[in-house]
């Protein structure tokens, strides 16, 4: 029985094998046929009256909206950082130190000023309470080093430059009065840095004042600290990224500002279009293409003894003083109100370059 129907199967798979090899070769395959198609040749004829047919995109308002002109990468756009208030921090650059009138009490002046400079280099800062009134930093490294200063330290398996803080506090009534000095480490021994030659480090000071503004801005906001006395609040605002404005009010416009920059002693307009300033007149400012002395230093290192050769054209502003160059300035509008804001990124400490400027404005 078995079998039977395995023969039966066996015909049965042969008869389909073959019945479909047959209707193959009956039934043609019009399935490539489209490859050998041709297009008619007959032309359409349109109805008299027709209108051409378009295919186009429809803006609505197409004629108001301007054309953009692609420059370089795409940068997505994002929202303006907000400035932010401080509390008004009185601060007196010297030579050879800084000093802060901090509107709080000497515990508190102890604390900002400690967490400051134990963040802003990226290491532990210790500091060592000589007395009540005075902290003395175990030495560091004070400026940050570039690639290659690193490179070259790994190298030569020298230390880079150490430095050591010096803060020495006196209480007030209202406030406590901090005197900040840098003392250089060396192998010749320490000395204090004096701050209008260093302007990096000047810098840094600037930086110092920014942040203890703005956290004691921070602290009056808190619910805990809602039944203390408010602190003063300063004119001279800042963002996260730690740029400094001007507070101008809630309604200003760039004409009341270029009247009010006018009026500020030791400020000078130089160009209304684009808007630029300087701390001197237009007739004294270093451009580019000036005939300038080429001096070369004479005698001893450190006599500061120079002669002139000859003449030469200025090709670049890298040697000028900053009280000497011109400055681009903005009106901004933001939420809190307008702001002057100022662009010193073309000198090598725009932090400090600002609030120079912006503290002559502010008076």
């Amino acid at each position: 029985m078995n079998k039977q129907i395995k023969k039966l199967a066996m015909l049965g798979s042969l008869a389909s094998v073959v019945t479909l090899s047959g209707c193959s070769n009956v039934v043609t395959d019009h399935g490539l046929d489209y490859q050998d198609a041709r297009s008619s040749e007959v032309e359409l004829k349109l109805p008299p009256g027709r209108h051409d047919v378009t295919d186009k995109l429809i803006i609505p308002n197409e004629d108001r909206i301007a054309n953009l002109d692609a420059k370089g990468e795409f940068e997505a756009p994002r929202a303006p950082k907000p400035y932010l208030p401080m509390a008004y921090v009185s601060m007196v650059l010297g030579q050879y130190d800084v000093t802060f009138e901090i509107p709080t009490n000497l515990s508190q002046s102890k604390l900002l000023l400690s967490n400051y400079f134990a963040s802003f280099s990226g290491k532990t800062v210790v500091f060592n309470q000589v007395s009540e009134t005075e902290l003395v930093s175990a030495p560091i490294q004070f400026k940050e080093q570039g690639t290659l200063s690193k490179l070259w330290n790994s190298i030569t398996r020298l230390e880079p430059e150490k430095y050591r803080l010096t803060i020495d506090f006196v209480p007030r009534k209202n406030a406590t009065e901090a005197r900040i000095q840098l003392i250089k480490i060396s192998e010749q021994g320490e000395s204090l840095v004096d701050l209008t030659l260093d302007e990096a480090s000047a810098s840094q000071m600037v930086d110092a004042w920014s942040h203890i503004s703005k956290d004691l801005t921070t602290e009056t906001a808190l619910l805990s600290k809602q039944g203390q006395k408010p602190v003063l609040k300063s004119r001279i605002w800042t963002n996260q990224d730690g740029k400094l404005a001007l507070f101008l009010g809630k309604e200003a416009d760039l004409a009341s500002l270029n009247n009010y920059i006018r009026n500020t002693s030791g400020v000078h307009i130089t160009s209304e279009t684009p808007p630029e300033l300087s701390l001197v007149p237009q007739d004294k400012l270093a451009r580019v293409g000036d005939i300038v002395d080429f001096k070369v230093p004479l005698g001893p290192i450190g006599t500061n003894e120079e002669v002139v050769l000859f003449k030469v054209r200025r090709r670049n502003l890298d040697d000028v003083s900053w009280t000497e160059r011109s400055y681009p300035y903005d009106l901004k509008r933001q939420q809190e109100g307008y702001f002057l804001t100022i662009d010193a990124g073309a000198t090598e400490t725009p932090t400090l370059t600002t609030y120079r400027i912006l503290s002559l404005l502010a008076k």
